[in-house]
This record gives C-alpha cells, sequence and structure tokens, in this order.
C-alpha cells in the first residue's frame, strides 16, 4: 500500500511496470491520450514502452508515477508509514489530493479501516 492509502496492485501504473500488465495498459489508454503523453493514435503498446511507469512510491529506486501532490514525503518526514497514522488524518492536504478521483476515494477507505 502506498503512504496515501492507494492499493499499488489495483494501481494501472504500477500493474504496467510490475507485471507488463497488456489490460492495465490499456485502460490507461484514455487518460495518458488526455494528458498529452501518447499520441491518438497510439495505445496500450506505447505505453508498455514507457515503462518502468511506478515501482511503489517505498521502493527507493526513483521510479514513482505521482503527478503533483504525493503524500510519501510528509510521511517520511512524520516518521510514519501511512497517512493514516498521522494524528492530522484527513488533513487539508489529503483532503484535497483525495478531491474528485475515485481511486482516491477508495484510498481514503483504506487508510480509515487501518485507524479503526
Amino acid at each position: 500500500m502506498a503512504a496515501c492509502g492507494i492499493d499499488c496492485n489495483e494501481c494501472g501504473q504500477y500493474k504496467v511496470t510490475a507485471f507488463h500488465d497488456v489490460q492495465a495498459a490499456e485502460s490507461l489508454v484514455p487518460w495518458f491520450r488526455s494528458q498529452g503523453w501518447i499520441g491518438k493514435c497510439e495505445g496500450a503498446e506505447a505505453i508498455l514502452k514507457k515503462a518502468p511507469l511506478c515501482n511503489g512510491c517505498w521502493d527507493k529506486t526513483g521510479v514513482v508515477f505521482c503527478p503533483g501532490n504525493c503524500l510519501r514525503t510528509c510521511c517520511e518526514e512524520k516518521n510514519i508509514d501511512h497517512c493514516g497514522e498521522c494524528p492530522e488524518f484527513p488533513c487539508e492536504r489529503y483532503n484535497k489530493w483525495i478531491a474528485g478521483l475515485e481511486h482516491h476515494q477508495k484510498a481514503m477507505e483504506h487508510l480509515m479501516a487501518l485507524r479503526s
């Protein structure tokens, strides 16, 4: 599990990297196109060629996929394993991170379960 609560085994970027998962790459095509990372005529093969995308946030190789507001550094500074261990959870930064993204909402559910 990532510091933010995302289950890496459910993450397309991680599955492409760890398992060379073609189905995961297919699921990423619309998002990669919308970001301009692949062209209109490119698909899963173009994404697979970009791997490694992410080895998980606790892997120290430096291959991490978290555009923008990664929460791992905050956990490292507080010497905790995940945001759910923080007495300030859910903080303003975490709430901003989860806003509007369905898989981020599921990450919060994972952390809330760990707190109970």
